[in-house]
């Protein structure tokens, strides 16, 4: 019996590293997901990029620690995260793990939830936003960059939604059993100061967002 234990822990500790470096591979800019198996994650080492031995400049906008710049748009109403879950106290709660949950269940059947971080963040044409998430169907999701004078959340939401106000970006919520992360690029963006808002919709894709951070 110690042995059949022995090596339980010892998958369970694969299966610990294979998360960590499927996260470390996503902070170094190389896309990757912790659902990937060890001989597939192992040779995107050598996609890292070669700095000069710098590493990229990591902004957190939003995880399980970084939740108080958060704001949402429902219907007319802009509330902060606190609002919003004690309006809907499992939209992001200590049993999912503080992520972001869009489900239908929570906010009625195909919501679309205008979502933005008050956290401004210097964006090139080499910038990259990473986003981990659990998704249930792939489809094309909204994901814009504003610029804003005041980095209120009203503002930033109202020119999200404003045609000509924003910079669309290409991103895809993608269907798996295991939270994935995706890399969206900045390369049609013009360098400058931004703030990232999103929708999340409560149809068949409901995701639910572990964290977001620029690289």
């Amino acid at each position: 019996m110690a042995k059949i234990a022995t090596i339980a822990q010892y998958l369970t500790e694969l299966e610990r590293q294979r998360d960590n470096l499927a996260a470390n591979l996503v902070t170094m800019g190389v896309s990757a997901a912790a659902s990937e198996k060890l001989n597939t994650l192992v040779p995107k080492v050598l996609q890292i990029p070669q700095s000069g031995g710098t590493q990229p400049v990591k902004t957190i906008l939003f995880d399980s620690d970084n939740r108080n710049n958060i704001y949402l748009q429902n219907g007319d109403t802009v509330s902060s995260i606190a609002d919003f879950t004690m309006q809907y106290p499992d939209f992001c709660s200590e049993a999912n793990g503080y992520a972001l949950n869009y489900d239908p269940v929570l906010l009625g059947w195909d919501s679309q939830i205008f979502t933005c971080c008050t956290t401004p963040i210097s964006i090139t044409e080499t910038s990259q936003i990473a986003m981990r998430f659990l998704s249930g169907s792939t489809e094309a999701g909204i994901m814009r960059l504003v610029q804003s004078d005041t980095g209120t959340a009203a503002d930033i939401l109202a020119k999200a939604q404003t045609e000509g106000s924003y910079t669309g970006l290409s991103m895809q919520w993608i269907y798996a059993s295991d939270y994935v992360t995706t890399l969206t690029p900045c390369e049609v963006v013009q360098a400058g100061t931004y703030y990232l808002a999103w929708v999340g919709r409560s149809n068949n894709s409901h995701p639910l967002i572990k964290s977001i951070a620029v690289l």
